[in-house]
């Protein structure tokens, strides 16, 4: 594969991301830390404030989250809730974005999350949207309408400032500037040897919110025209040498925040190339675009309601979403990810493969946490897929 210089960049941009929100809340700059797709940044962006993040990826902060939650629930929450008390209560600091934050907007989705939030507001302000998990019912969008009124008068109060109609609509035509950008790169990995390999990929949407929204854009342009550039030099090659073919899969299910990249690292170290990801970290972060014509509140709220989260139900739109990007992509086989204890993808995961053998595209179903310990089980159950697969 080859090595993009843009990469490097956002890999490694935490520090100066860091500067940055730090001398923005010098200068009195609210900084707000999500957990969720479904709080729209666009939102929080037109009362000038900034967004980061707070999604835990790493293992080393579940010991601090057992000391108040359960075993028994999912290493995202744990970890995600480890890192805010440790730094929000404790006092110590393991990621120095947690400690800039002045407000947390959480969502209502699953249980483990749902209640795990109330405990957050004795270390962090915390305020959560709630939604309606029945989307396509007739009320649904008039109920999280009014939702993300209530939340645009909470950050309002947070900021001091006003948000007007015509910044939210500033920010709906920036936000899907950059859903347009991440179409692009996506549609790039639609060729038949993908130019840039999952893992990296997945790097990049990794730090999607970490990375301020104009950094983010800016990478993505660089990104693409380097990707562009390596996918006509690989066609040239491809005329003059034959390139083994490697197996294209899709990723779907649970998200992957930043430091866990186990399950595809081991697929592309196993002769996979992963070609699309549908999870919060991947195509459910900027598929659809806001409607730019119409009443900006009204436009956020019917966009934001059609993310096909497992808490959703039913969730047939997702069921539909992997059937079609399964086309598109002409992925092979697909790896349905889930983290231990995270019934909602646990359960559906079902149904995705039902419609998955009716359409007659092979699954691996993979359940897991942020631990090494089964690495080798994964592997030789990824060879195994593999193999069937060539």
């Amino acid at each position: 594969m080859t090595r993009f210089k843009t990469l490097d960049y956002i890999k490694n941009s935490y520090s100066e991301r860091i500067s940055q929100l730090t001398e923005e809340k010098k200068a009195g700059k609210k900084i707000v830390g999500t957990l969720c797709l479904f709080v729209p940044d666009e939102i929080i962006f037109a009362a000038g404030a900034d967004r980061v993040i707070l999604c835990g990826g790493k293992s080393d902060t579940i010991s601090i989250a057992e000391q108040y939650l359960p075993r028994n629930i999912c290493p995202l929450v744990k970890s995600s809730f480890g890192s805010i008390v440790n730094n929000g209560c404790s006092g110590v600091i393991s990621c120095a974005h947690f400690s800039l934050i002045d407000m947390i907007v959480a969502e209502n989705t699953c249980d483990s999350k749902k209640k795990t939030y109330e405990l957050l507001g004795s270390c962090v302000p915390t305020y959560v949207l709630d939604l309606p998990q029945k989307p396509d019912s007739s009320a649904a969008v008039k109920y999280f309408l009014e939702e993300l009124n209530k939340f645009k008068i909470v950050v309002e109060k947070l900021t001091g400032n006003k948000v007007t109609v015509e910044q939210l609509k500033k920010e709906i035509i920036s936000s899907n500037e950059t859903r347009k950008l991440l179409h692009r790169l996506y549609d790039l990995r639609k060729t038949d040897s993908s130019p840039i390999s999952g893992l990296d990929m997945i790097k990049v949407m990794q730090k999607q919110y970490v990375l301020s929204a104009e950094d983010f854009k800016k990478a993505l342009r660089t990104l693409i025209d380097e990707v562009e550039q390596a996918k006509d030099d690989k066609a040239d090659k491809t005329d003059k040498y034959h390139l083994t073919r490697k197996p294209r899969i899709m990723i779907s299910g649970c998200p992957m925040p930043g430091g866990n990249t186990k399950v595809p690292e081991i697929i592309e170290s196993r002769g996979g190339i992963i070609v699309v990801e549908e999870s919060c970290t991947g195509t459910r972060s900027f598929w659809d675009l806001v409607d730019e014509n119409k009443d900006p509140m009204l436009a956020l709220a019917e966009r934001y309601i059609k993310i096909p989260c497992s808490c959703m139900t039913p969730n047939d739109r997702r069921i539909e979403n992997i059937l079609e990007l399964a086309r598109e992509f002409k992925v092979d086989g697909v790896v349905h990810y889930t983290l231990q204890f995270c019934h909602g993808y646990n359960i559906e995961k079902y149904k995705v493969q039902q419609a998955l053998k009716n359409a007659g595209i092979p699954m691996l179903s993979i359940e897991t946490d942020y631990s090494d310990s089964d690495i080798e089980q994964i592997g030789l159950r990824v060879d195994a897929f593999m193999e069937m697969l060539s």
